[in-house]
């Protein structure tokens, strides 16, 4: 984190002409506006701050740890988001049919961002663009970055990068991207129960939660709904149905029916198409490829 006037917009206004009377203006974030006398500023300095930095929050399974929310990029910050079940503009209720998702659409703003390019990562990682994306097959970029679009060029220069692992790039180091075994492990050998978590105002978000078996139980997917508490919540990985972005526009279609996760690395042969886990209401998936072209959410794993 930077001491908060790293962030801030300088500018000088000026009094009458005669005067010659000046003011710094800042402008924070938000819109407060902060005026300063020239005369009585000393000197203007950008420094670090010794503020601590935010504890890094995961449940583990299957001796994974997982974030305990999806990768965000929130007007200027990234970050995990603040709850599992957190994703931009998000739909409330459920789709009951894959057609109907597809022409619900909800368009994220410039600001607010969870759905990403595949392989994207510094000046790239906010595209929507299908042109811009990771694309050689059989290279595992988990904890990686790149220079170029064939994960050819490896840096761990996080200003160079433009390709990699995107949790990687945008946590410093702390977080990547899930590797396809990591996700497989879920899957197989985890318990599935779908659900809604109740938010404000008594509306419910979609999605599963994930836990180990507990003794006497096997891996399982239950397909009918229930709602997760905040017990539930403590003890597994919420994965909400936060949908896909697609058609090279800023349009989020299937939220609040499924939800694509990415992983680390492209599907078998393709050079489109990234190793995912999906889900819906009628099951959970991790044999799929998610387009790299569409954007997808993220749940990163914590870097060991």
């Amino acid at each position: 984190m930077k001491k908060y006037l790293l962030s801030f917009l300088l500018s000088f206004t000026f009094g009458t002409l005669f005067a010659q009377t000046y003011q710094m203006k800042v402008v924070k974030k938000g819109g407060e506006i902060v005026q300063i006398p020239a005369d009585d500023i000393e000197r203007i300095s950008f420094e670090a701050s010794n503020a601590p930095q935010p504890a890094t929050q995961y449940v583990t399974l299957f001796g994974v740890k997982w974030a305990t929310g999806n990768l965000q990029y929130d007007k200027g910050t990234w970050k995990i988001a603040d709850h599992q079940w957190d994703y931009f503009k998000p739909r409330y209720g459920l789709h009951r049919n894959a057609s109907e998702a597809y022409k619900f659409e909800i368009e994220q703003a410039d600001d607010q961002i969870d759905h990403f390019n595949f392989g994207v990562c510094g000046s790239n990682a906010l595209t929507y663009s299908k042109d811009v994306y990771g694309n050689t097959t059989k290279t595992d970029i988990a904890g990686k970055m790149y220079t170029d679009d064939k994960f050819l060029n490896k840096t761990t220069d996080f200003e160079q990068a433009t390709f990699g692992d995107i949790a990687y790039w945008a946590t410093k180091g702390k977080y990547r991207l899930p590797r396809y075994a990591e996700i497989s492990d879920l899957v197989q050998k985890g318990k599935w129960q779908f659900g809604y978590v109740i938010v404000d105002d008594n509306k419910r978000i979609y999605g599963y939660l994930v836990t180990e078996p507990g003794e006497g139980e096997f891996a399982m997917t239950i397909r009918a709904p229930k709602e997760i508490t905040q017990d539930d919540l403590s003890k597994g990985l919420f994965l909400p149905c936060a949908g896909s972005r697609y058609d090279d526009t800023k349009a989020v279609k299937y939220a609040g029916y499924g939800g694509y996760y990415t992983s680390s690395i492209l599907f078998e042969d393709s050079k489109d198409y990234a190793r995912s886990l999906s889900f819906d209401n009628d099951g959970v998936y991790d044999n799929n490829g998610e387009n790299c072209r569409n954007g997808n959410s993220i749940r990163p794993v914590v870097v060991e």
